[in-house]
């Protein structure tokens, strides 16, 4: 893990006193829907346990480590997760080195892996107005015929509630699907500006289902509205991780995302890259990978 001393960063005014930061000032490119899309799609990560199933996003890289952002909810439970990249290879998590971000639904977990993924740039959460254009990127959890496709929807901005609950402040009309928690919130400018944790569900019980604790539940259900989605913005982690330990190189725009190019179009049809066939045979690979590890270890002490 990286660490930077001495590295403020000023957002929108609001200073961001961590050294996690690495400002970038150029505007963000206009891009079109499927542009944004092809580059959601390779930094949202499955993330999969006995008892859990939800999404994250890549946000940095320290030699062959690389860090993901998440719902604290899809990994509160302690259990086997498995994480998978776009290239449908799984990665198991070690549960001792999760990071979860006080007082708000965000946690860090960790894969190693000698392959080169790409890393997600995040965007000041400062610059999203109601009305912005985003986009959700997750992996739902498999309906009826087993099979797990990434979902990526488009809509917009609707509001922030006024005061933060678990870190859920963002507002927004997109589609959403159970298992989609903790997979990112994209801007036009592709960069990560929120993380999605919370669907259109008034019902407490539901959300405690979600891994929320009673309070937590009770409290967002008095102030959701049906039809909208919740995030936390991007900001927030920013702000929190270095109480967790996290000191990350990250990289960080700070200008306003720009209009479309064009309008993204969902297929009528999955994309293959989409498309996970049996996911049980992807999660193999880690233990695979794992026992290839184990066995080189063998024969070098030899």
């Amino acid at each position: 893990m990286k660490f930077y001393d001495g590295l403020p960063a000023v957002l929108a005014g609001t200073a961001i006193s961590c050294a996690i930061v690495i400002m970038q000032p150029l505007a963000a490119m206009a891009l079109t829907g499927e542009e944004v899309n092809d580059i959601a799609r390779e930094v949202t990560v499955l993330i999969r346990g006995n008892q859990r199933h939800g999404s994250g996003v890549i946000v940095a890289k320290d030699s062959n480590t690389y860090y993901v952002l998440t719902a604290n909810h899809v990994v509160s439970q302690q259990d086997d997760y498995k994480l998978v990249t776009h290239d449908k290879q799984a990665y198991q998590l070690d549960y001792s080195k999760v990071k979860r971000l006080p007082g708000v639904d965000l946690a860090v977990v960790e894969f190693t892996s000698d392959k080169d993924y790409k890393v997600a740039k995040l965007a000041n959460s400062d610059t999203v107005t109601p009305g912005k254009s985003v986009f959700i990127s997750g992996w739902p959890e498999p309906g009826n015929t087993g099979q797990v496709v990434r979902q990526f929807t488009y809509n917009r901005v609707s509001g922030f509630l006024d005061q933060p609950v678990e870190g859920y402040q963002m507002m927004y009309t997109n589609v959403t699907l159970p298992g989609m928690s903790g997979g990112p919130v994209v801007d036009a400018g592709g960069r990560v500006v929120a993380i999605h944790g919370m669907g259109d569900t008034a019902d407490p019980q539901k959300l405690q289902m979600e891994g929320l604790s009673p309070e937590a539940a009770t409290s967002i259900a008095r102030q959701i509205k049906r039809g909208f989605n919740y995030a936390i913005p991007i900001n927030t982690f920013l702000s929190l991780a270095p109480q967790s330990g996290l000191y990350l190189g990250l990289q960080v725009e700070n200008s306003s995302a720009p209009e479309l190019g064009a309008a993204y179009v969902a297929s009528a049809e999955p994309d293959p890259r989409d498309q996970i066939d049996d996911i049980n045979s992807v999660l193999d690979t880690a233990s695979r990978a794992l026992d290839t590890v184990d066995r080189v270890r063998t024969i070098l002490r030899f």
